[in-house]
């Protein structure tokens, strides 16, 4: 459940660069890798990942690269990127994708619009320091704290990982609900844009926007990176349709995928650097973050915790995002 205003247009085409559709594949397939025998006699079936143009899916893009999923026995894994969540959760609701990257709240929307999913392992976020989501001030616009941000609008979009992230560093800046003011502003880009020129004072960004408004100026707020906070706020997880997991074919795919997932985690986490052309190729990683953006680690393959799904369906029942009632064990494999 994976960051001066921007007038030119160079700088623009940049940053639509991070969300554009990657429609390249990159070679340097390992020949080597011997298939692995499905368990039983029941072979893995035909597999569609959905996921954005994002480092969170880094380890499956390796996977595909290096022939894990074939080593591992899936015959046939077609990642399909999008160019944007509402596209992607609308594949995966009319079952055009089996899986997808996306975050606990949208898994749990999933879950109680009578979608049945498994999240059978977090993609990012394991530990705090895994992704990033952060809130940053506008260049020139400083604040010394999370808490100097009461009553002050921050851009984000209502129903969204980035409004949770906000909602919780706030709270551990021991700013009350009442004291959190927020400017929506569905759209990323612009988003990104209003507060690089400065008409928002502050936002709440995900990577690599982050990073992107830090290099133009921007900062961080002190106590506004949820890399740092003091709990695990954030999680990607791949949502898998239940449905499909639990026929003979679906669950040794899903045992497939997370057996090349390691795989390919256990490549990226021995030297990140190395598959930075990857990222940049299948992430379109802005032009100026392309040699300085720091690649994740990933998590070896691990479902979330209860201690993790349950303070995101909390505090959805709290805003009245959750319309059905949702449990971790609902989620969970």
């Amino acid at each position: 459940m994976s960051k001066s205003a921007i007038g030119s247009a160079a700088a623009a085409a940049l940053l639509a660069g991070v969300l554009v559709l990657t429609g390249c594949s990159v070679a340097g397939t390992d020949q080597s890798a011997t298939p692995a025998k499905p368990a039983g006699s029941v072979a893995p079936a035909a597999v569609k990942i959905g996921t954005m143009a994002t480092q969170d899916t880094l380890p499956f893009w390796v996977a595909e690269e290096k022939g894990y999923f074939s080593a591992a026995g899936i015959k046939d894994v077609e990642i399909v990127t999008f160019q944007s969540a509402i596209e992607l959760q609308a594949a995966f609701s009319v079952g055009s994708v089996n899986a997808m990257m996306t975050d606990i709240m949208v898994a749990a929307n999933m879950q109680a619009s009578g979608i049945k999913v498994v999240l059978p392992t977090i993609m990012l976020g394991a530990t705090t320091g895994q992704g990033r989501f952060a809130i940053v001030s506008a260049p020139g616009q400083k604040f010394a704290s999370m808490a100097d941000l009461k009553g002050v609008p921050v851009g984000t979009a209502s129903h969204t990982i980035t409004e949770y992230v906000l909602d919780k560093l706030m709270d551990e800046a021991g700013v009350g609900a009442a004291d959190i003011k927020k400017e929506e502003v569905d759209k990323m880009p612009v988003r990104f844009q209003l507060l690089m020129s400065g008409k928002l004072k502050a936002a709440s960004l995900p990577e690599p926007f982050v990073s992107l408004a830090v290099k133009q100026g921007a900062q961080i707020v002190p106590g506004g990176d949820d890399a740092k906070a003091k709990n695990n706020i954030s999680q990607s997880v791949l949502c898998v349709n239940r449905a499909f997991a639990e026929t003979g074919g679906g669950a040794a795919t899903v045992a497939a995928l997370l057996k090349a997932w390691d795989r390919a985690v256990t490549d990226i986490n021995a030297n990140p650097d190395s598959f930075r052309t990857t990222l940049v190729s299948k992430a379109r990683l802005p032009e100026p973050l392309a040699t300085s953006y720091a690649v994740s680690t990933y998590p070896m393959a691990q479902a979330p915790t209860p201690a993790q799904i349950q303070p995101v369906l909390d505090w959805m029942r709290a805003k009245g995002y959750l319309k059905a009632d949702v449990t971790p064990a609902d989620l969970l494999p």
